[in-house]
């Protein structure tokens, strides 16, 4: 009887559903944005057309249906937060403009006999006031450092309006035109913090923090940060990331955006948390996304079923407490907002910026 009951409440609450492996069918109900979402035995998400087609988007990136773009990328993340209005064509003009700056800075100087010509005039632009920024570096900005209250705090397009950003905008606004200048870069991973590797004139990778504008030893960064010698035998920390293990990111970005406009977790994060980890399966933030994903779901069933036993909520366990067996097993971690300040301003005074 129980178990008819709990087939009920699947059937009232679903409005639509997907057929996901042999014979095995899994509900989804699909909210207006504004409604509030029902915490029952469905999975639910909203129904929200631009993150849906950036969602597929990214799946076709991963898929290899489509070439891996991570300015696309980057622009899909803030069409879908701000519901279309953005166009991709106004997003590359201000790339193009940049560009053509560095373009230009980097044939004056002869720099391409260098093969760290390019990271060169990109630390110039980024970290010095002179005629490539108009004379103001890129700085850090403190200011809601992680989009809690306003989630455009972390858009390369508002650093590119501002000249103001966090780890991650900054890296990626490096990245991008790092990639357009046909230069070699990539991003790296630490607890709560990203930033950029490339390999020097002598053959050995370089760290470059562009929240303070330094160079970083791999030993500075394992200390201030945290890093356990077990995320790096795991390849989760301080490694170069793939470019597909970059758009994996961007998909988590992604989540991570659908979260602060919809303030929680649902089947639309775990969808995300599931691509991106089928690509990249040591995705830490993927893990963690998932994770909460779980718990978020979990904790609405009881909620509002009360502890009643089903197929449903065992599964949503089980996914849980393996999302967080594997944070455990590769050694990542989550610095909290305080944590992470407190150890960007030491960096900066110690700097002296």
């Amino acid at each position: 009887m129980d178990r008819v009951w709990i087939i009920m409440i699947l059937l009232l609450f679903s409005r639509s559903f997907c057929v996901s492996g042999a014979g095995k069918v899994e509900y989804k109900v699909l909210l207006n944005p504004g409604d509030a979402a029902p915490a029952d035995s469905a999975s639910y998400m909203y129904d929200d057309k631009w993150f849906v087609d950036a969602f597929e988007e990214f799946s076709e990136m991963l898929d290899g249906k489509c070439p891996m773009s991570l300015k696309r990328a980057e622009f899909l993340v803030e069409w879908a937060y701000l519901q279309g209005n953005v166009a991709y064509e106004d997003f590359c003009q201000q790339i193009d403009s940049v560009t053509g700056i560095l373009n230009a800075f980097i044939e004056l100087n002869n720099l391409r006999r260098y093969k760290t010509g390019v990271n060169y005039a990109l630390f110039e632009y980024f970290t010095k006031p002179n005629p490539l920024n108009g004379y103001t570096p890129m700085t850090y900005d403190f200011e809601d450092f992680r989009g809690k209250n306003d989630f455009r705090k972390l858009f390369v397009s508002k650093l590119m309006k501002e000249k103001k950003g966090q780890c991650m905008s900054l890296c990626l606004y490096y990245k991008i035109l790092c990639d357009e200048l046909e230069g070699e870069g990539y991003l790296a991973m630490a607890p709560s913090h990203i930033y950029i590797k490339h390999i020097g004139e002598d053959g050995k990778w370089v760290n470059i923090d562009l929240t303070n504008g330094h160079f970083a030893r791999d030993e500075w960064i394992m200390e201030t940060l945290g890093v356990s010698t077990e995320s790096i035998k795991n390849n989760v920390y301080m490694c170069a990331l793939s470019e597909t293990e970059t758009i994996a990111i961007m998909l988590i970005q992604l989540a991570n955006a659908y979260v602060q406009k919809y303030g929680g977790y649902d089947y639309f994060t775990l969808n995300c948390a599931k691509k991106a980890l089928q690509y990249y399966p040591s995705c830490p933030v993927a893990l963690m996304v998932a994770s909460n994903t779980y718990a978020e779901l979990g904790m609405n069933y009881v909620r509002k079923i009360g502890k009643v036993p089903s197929e449903f909520i065992f599964r949503i366990h089980n996914g849980y407490v393996n999302a967080n067996k594997e944070i455990e097993r590769i050694g990542a971690k989550c610095l909290s907002d305080g944590e992470y300040e407190r150890l960007v301003e030491k960096a900066l005074k110690k700097m002296g910026r």
